[in-house]
């Protein structure tokens, strides 16, 4: 009996020791570029180099543009799938942020060798929504 009440205690600790480690594996991190009258906001969730989160544009004059991200960090470029909902039609497309040393910035451009990066719409860390 004892031996089995033994088992069991060590069993629970692993598996608690080993949830803890998932937890601390995953890193939310937020961000958000306010201008005059446009915002942009990102929140990313790392788990190694896989990315999933939210971004949602939010400029004058023009839809709102919100939904998740799901991507890949490629050095210190986030690549991802940006599934969105604008005026009522859910629409896909490819995003690219670079991670800067205390900003993240959007990559524009046909493809990912010949991106032009927008340092006027710095995106700074944030608290997370």
């Amino acid at each position: 009996m004892r031996l089995t009440l033994f088992l069991l205690c060590i069993g629970v600790c692993l598996f608690i020791s080993c949830n803890s480690g998932e937890n601390k594996a995953s890193a939310e991190t937020c961000y958000r570029y306010e201008g005059t009258n446009d915002t942009i906001s990102l929140k990313v969730v790392r788990n190694a180099d896989t990315v999933t989160g939210t971004l949602d544009y939010n400029f004058k004059e023009k839809d709102d543009n919100r939904g998740t991200i799901k991507g890949n960090l490629k050095g210190d470029l986030l690549i991802a799938d940006y599934t969105f909902t604008s005026e009522g039609v859910q629409s896909t497309r490819q995003v690219v942020f670079k991670f800067k040393d205390n900003f993240v910035v959007e990559g524009y451009g046909d493809n990912t060798d010949s991106l032009t990066f927008n340092d006027s719409m710095k995106l700074v860390e944030a608290t997370c929504w």
